[in-house]
């Protein structure tokens, strides 16, 4: 038991960074195919519902990703600072769409 919490004080910096990683891509994949779901009459309710999901996501992601940072050093510090910068821009992005698609 002495010898696996240092091993894991080693290992999980690298396991949060590639869970942020592996999160960050499923998390843009599942919004382009949210973003490019049909929906009419009743149907837009299950969407609105996957976009709520979507939003939860995000922010256990980004939570995840912050996380990650402080653990980090060096290059892979850059790395996740680049990721998290790209997810909050597109994440403002996304906000900024729908407020005015609300708004019309």
């Amino acid at each position: 038991m002495a010898m696996l919490l240092p091993r894991l004080r080693q290992l999980a910096p690298r396991l949060l960074a590639v869970t942020y990683a592996v999160g960050a891509l499923a998390l843009a994949l599942s919004g382009i195919g949210l973003w490019r779901t049909y929906c009419e009459n009743f149907g837009c309710i299950g969407v609105g519902i996957a976009w709520f999901a979507w939003a939860i996501g995000y922010g256990l992601l980004l939570l995840a990703g912050g996380f990650a940072l402080r653990l980090q050093r060096r290059r892979s510090r850059m790395m996740l600072r680049v990721g998290l910068a790209v997810q909050i821009v597109a994440g403002v992005l996304l906000l900024g769409y729908w407020a005015v698609q609300a708004a019309l």
